[in-house]
């Protein structure tokens, strides 16, 4: 019994640093994450998450963890040394310290992962989603009679920090010159009078939450709900997909991962039931075998490659098409490097961004040269902000506003008002079909605004605080009417 609870003892005293160590790693390098990203991603499946990413987590955290377990050992060792005290005490002192090293661990978690976001989630309501959402499948939306094909790359983690700051971006130099051009001599939303971009806000601060924010102008709410993972995924919201496969649009998603990975492959399939080209359609179909897998499936250099040959065949075809291409070489941690790249920076990290921003702009002028560009407007958005803070905080200029990359080439609309904006992932969603000429009655889908009109957004209503915070309370009127849950 005696060596039961000794043994019981270690194991709580290991779980507890084990939490410690994991909770430190994460605060200090994906601070914007917390719970409400783990929690989502545990609850919907792992499944395609590069093993890179995990192994590097894992290492960065082992010499701190064998510190940590050395440090918190140390009392019990000493009290055993210096005192007489019988076994069967020193064994009851033993299990009391454990469980409260466990304790203090679970209040460490709770403080710097967001617990008390997770309690507003479950226990405070807020009415701010009902009071402001905009049903797409009330509202009428007009397309032109030439429709016009849509292009939608999500650049993984861009954000306009990484440009030079004498644009607006927050680096000391041009780190991506292609996508500063691109930026510069198209059309860019701005939250100020040079390069800028939208805030992300709660629910829309991971790849498949920013997509869903831009797509359907909603958020991802609750932590660790079943419906992400099936094909129920926001039944009740009516998205980008769900509106141009009515209108008969041909719809395609390539990405250099799985699809099943954070409910792509349901949310794509149950909003517009998109062709997927994904890691596992890749090996399927004889693009590549599994033994040749790098990162979270295979590189950006063979993502815009087909890509190229995807859209050849969908502009063959007497249809438009939406195109959707998601990049993955600048995923956390470090990105992957390709062997084509060059290393211009000493930071790895750096050299990804700057290799992406050369494929992106070499994918964008071969669009341009093709017969069918004259009717296709392409857009490109950043998913998030990046989540390896470390990066931004060690080169990024003082006091520097974080904002989320976007640029719009062969818009059909004119802006007369795209600088000095306040904006979200949200108002994406009505502002990419109005750039393909789309007339929506109201300029308003979801909580999304049409940045072309002059109608306020929720953060030029709201001031962001106040709407972070009340997103991350309960919504009943989301769960029922979004989520389509029972009551």
């Amino acid at each position: 019994m005696k060596k039961s609870k000794n043994i019981i003892s270690k194991i709580l005293l290991i779980i507890a640093a084990v939490i410690i160590i994991a909770t430190l790693y994460i605060s200090l390098n994906f601070k914007e994450q917390g719970l409400r990203n783990i929690f989502f991603h545990i609850g919907n499946g792992l499944k395609g998450t590069s093993p890179t990413v995990i192994f590097t987590g894992i290492i960065a955290c082992i010499i701190p963890f064998v510190l940590l377990v050395a440090v918190l050992s140390l009392p019990i060792f000493i009290l055993k040394k210096r005192n007489r005290l019988s076994t069967k005490k020193l064994y009851r002192i033993n299990l009391k310290y454990s469980v409260f090293l466990l304790m203090v661990s679970f209040v460490l978690s709770y403080s710097l992962l967001g617990g008390n976001d997770y309690v507003k989630a479950v226990f405070q309501e807020s009415s701010i989603i009902e009071e402001n959402y905009v049903d797409p499948k009330e509202v009428k939306i007009i397309f032109p009679e030439e429709k016009q094909n849509l292009i939608i790359i999500y650049s993984e983690s861009l954000e306009n920090s990484l440009l030079n700051k004498n644009i607006g971006g927050g680096w000391e130099y041009s780190l991506m010159p292609e996508l500063e051009d691109i930026a510069v001599n198209n059309l860019n939303f701005s939250n100020s009078d040079k390069i800028g971009g939208f805030h992300q806000v709660e629910g829309t601060t991971w790849t498949i939450a920013g997509m869903t924010g831009s797509t359907a102008g909603v958020p991802i709410k609750g932590y660790a709900n079943n419906e992400y993972k099936s094909e129920n995924f926001l039944n009740g919201a009516y998205s980008l997909g769900d509106i141009l496969e009515r209108e008969g649009y041909n719809l395609e998603i390539i990405m250099g991962s799985t699809a099943e990975f954070g409910g792509k492959k349901q949310y794509y399939k149950n909003h517009g039931n998109y062709k997927i080209f994904d890691y596992d359609y890749a090996v399927a179909n004889g693009y590549m075998r599994e033994e040749d897998k790098v990162w979270w499936g295979y590189e950006d250099s063979k993502l815009f490659k087909w890509s190229k040959e995807e859209v050849k065949k969908l502009a063959s075809e007497d249809k438009p098409f939406n195109l959707i291409i998601e990049t993955v070489n600048t995923h956390f941690t470090d990105g992957y490097l390709e062997d084509s790249a060059e290393e211009i920076y000493d930071n790895q990290y750096e050299n990804v961004y700057a290799h992406s921003s050369k494929q992106i702009g070499e994918f964008v002028e071969w669009v341009k040269r093709q017969d069918f560009y004259k009717d296709t407007t392409i857009v490109i958005i950043g998913d998030h902000l990046g989540m390896q803070d470390k990066l931004y905080e060690d080169n990024m200029v003082e006091n520097y506003d974080r904002t989320v990359y976007n640029a719009f080439i062969n818009s059909k609309a004119k802006a007369r008002n795209n600088k000095n904006r306040e904006f979200t992932t949200f108002d994406m969603y009505p502002t990419i079909l109005a750039s393909i000429g789309v007339n929506i009655e109201g300029n308003k889908l979801g909580l999304g605004v049409n940045l072309f009109s002059k109608e306020k957004t929720l953060l030029e209503k709201y001031e962001g605080e106040y709407l972070n915070e009340e997103l991350k309370k309960n919504s009943t009127f989301y769960n029922r009417e979004i989520l389509e849950e029972e009551y």
